[in-house]
């Protein structure tokens, strides 16, 4: 993660050049060089073995433009060719050299869908730290090796596992570009050069980045973007298999790679571990690193980007999250489940006549008119509801209805399918635009039927079954990132 821009560099041999010669693209295809399988090749032992070489004192901290530096590009480079990754840099090449000595290195998993395939999804991560240190890249003591365990050994560990769990998963829809930035310290240098120079932008469709995934606590990590695509935050939910427990931030910082992407309309998440006392100082190394944690997080953003990139709709940027400043939605009213008004003068043991049917909505599109009157519902006699409003908001998504037509007084039985989701009595619910489809939890009654079945202020309704009884019926929730499954008791989701 970067601290300052360095505006001048002394170069330092740090090792000698381990460079390779460019990779002729016919002999990197994209076919996986695993078996194809349901689980991801995640393993804490490789993840282990890239950051003990990646924050080993012979890199002496990776410093952009070093001897060091040019070794760890090199060492990506030979594992994308290995993974059979389709070189993106330059001329042929998995590197992409520009500045003072700086590459970035790059490689391409094609999609399968013969039109989404020129969609990509970017997941990247950057691989320089600050060398030695000094005193505008460093809290110190300088003059002695920062090796940049966390800060971005552990990202660059993680998303080299992500790239071989992905080339053993039949290929998504769009392509999955993974990119290893170099010069981020230096002011997010090789993500903005690769963009900048990039051919068609708009080929650019999502990006994930990697910084700094190797302290995690308490089974939480932080997630940033999460506002700046529709339906970013279940899709990080459902992705969640590990059961990390999400912050999600509305903040946009301007710290790392992913603001590049930001800053060019391009939606992004980042989860992040959090900073710590060795960050930017000779103390981040790699035995205090949180492998557990790293592959939980690799986990869930392998699963993420395969959602992403089978993404049947259009990838398209929120650019109202510019302006959203606090973590808390801008909540709207809940749309009519029924669609359909009645006489406000309307009292327990009288049936429902309609005064307006809305066009577009279940009633509508089931054909009642205005003039019905309605006289069961599932069958329950209308005229034994008291408050319809409430009673419709708690109803099952099918309902059977006998109607009276105003037509010509005929008795006629109606099915139709209610919008959204079926509420317990004592819960109060709105929606969010940045999560379409998904309803939100603002408030919970103390021992009401909502509090029994466990709702908490803030939790996300992603789904429910069509039980007609409260006693039968299954919400599906998210809360803090987890999935959970909500009845008269708490059972996480399988």
């Amino acid at each position: 993660m970067c601290l300052v821009i360095i505006l001048v560099a002394s170069p330092m041999a740090y090792s000698q050049d381990a460079s390779s010669p460019p990779v002729d693209p016919a002999s990197a295809d994209s076919a996986p060089t695993v078996a194809v399988t349901d689980e991801t090749q995640i393993t804490i032992k490789e993840l282990q073995a890239h950051a003990a070489f990646l924050a080993s004192d012979t890199l002496q901290g990776r410093d952009a433009g070093t001897e060091g530096g040019r070794a760890t590009a090199a060492y990506l480079a030979d594992e994308l060719k290995r993974l059979k990754y389709l070189p993106i840099g330059t001329d042929a090449d998995y590197r992409q050299p520009f500045g003072v000595g700086y590459q970035n290195v790059i490689g391409l998993l094609e999609g399968s869908d013969p039109h989404l395939k020129n969609e990509w999804v970017v997941i990247g991560a950057h691989f320089d730290h600050v060398g030695f240190g000094n005193p505008l890249n460093s809290h110190g003591p300088f003059g002695q090796i920062h090796n940049g365990a966390d800060d971005n050994a552990s990202g660059v560990s993680c998303l080299l596992e992500i790239a071989e769990a992905l080339c053993g998963m039949p290929a998504p829809k769009r392509s999955i570009a993974i990119a290893f930035w170099d010069a981020e310290e230096r002011g997010l240098l090789g993500s903005a050069h690769w963009l900048a120079n990039h051919p068609d932008l708009s080929q650019v469709q999502f990006y994930t980045n990697i910084d700094m995934v190797g302290r995690m606590r308490n089974d939480s990590a932080e997630v940033f973007g999460v506002r700046t695509l529709p339906g970013l935050r279940s899709m990080l939910a459902r992705s969640n298999v590990g059961d990390i427990q999400m912050k999600f931030s509305w903040a946009q910082r301007d710290d790392s790679d992913h603001y590049n992407f930001y800053l060019r309309n391009i939606p992004y998440s980042m989860v992040f571990s959090g900073l710590h006392n060795d960050y930017h100082r000779p103390s981040d190394d790699v035995e205090k690193l949180n492998f557990e944690g790293i592959e939980r997080i690799a986990e869930l953003l392998t699963r993420q980007m395969i959602e992403v990139a089978d993404y049947p709709g259009q990838l398209t940027f929120r650019d109202i999250c510019r302006s959203e400043q606090m973590n808390a939605p801008p909540l709207a009213s809940l749309p009519s489940r029924l669609g359909v008004n009645w006489s406000p003068s309307r009292q327990k043991g009288q049936t429902i006549t309609l005064t307006n049917v809305d066009a577009d909505s279940p009633a509508g599109v089931a054909g009642l008119q205005i003039g019905d009157e309605l006289i069961t519902i599932n069958g329950v006699d209308v005229r034994e509801i008291d408050n319809f409003i409430e009673w419709i908001r708690r109803s099952p998504i099918h309902l059977d209805m006998d109607v009276v037509r105003a037509k010509d007084g005929a008795e006629e039985q109606i099915a139709l399918e209610l919008k959204g989701f079926p509420l317990p009595e004592g819960l109060l619910a709105a929606r969010d635009a940045a999560e379409p489809g998904v309803v939100i939890v603002t408030a919970v009654t103390s021992d009401s039927p909502a509090a029994q079945c466990g709702f908490r202020q803030w939790d996300r309704i992603l789904a429910v079954n069509d039980a007609v009884t409260l006693e039968n019926r299954i919400w599906e929730i998210e809360r803090d990132g987890q999935l959970m499954k909500l009845s008269r008791t708490v059972t996480p989701l399988p």
